[in-house]
């Protein structure tokens, strides 16, 4: 007996009935260590400057949850941005 599914064509987060957002974000302690010329003792220079991290979520609020679990505002991780990236789509008939 075979107790292998057929295969589908599926993205990950329609699996996982999510969406994927992308968060821009920047850490404004490093910000202004950098505009002193100095270094922040935990965080890498990069901080200063807006980074761009994709996650899957099922809204708007869990990503704001996911993100600030892993960058608190308490750190100086501020958001300045939180997107929906809409999923590539093609007609299957068209290969």
């Amino acid at each position: 007996m075979n107790n292998s599914y057929p295969a589908r064509d599926t993205s990950i987060s329609e699996i996982r009935n999510t969406r994927i957002y992308e968060v821009v974000m920047y850490n404004t302690e490093v910000r202004a260590a950098v505009d002193f010329a100095e270094s922040h003792p935990r965080y890498d220079d990069g901080w200063a400057d807006s980074r761009y991290i994709e996650l899957p979520a099922k809204n708007v609020k869990s990503v704001i949850k996911k993100i600030r679990s892993k960058y608190p505002r308490r750190r100086g991780f501020k958001i300045t941005a939180i997107t929906e990236i809409p999923e590539f789509t093609t007609d299957k008939d068209e290969f």
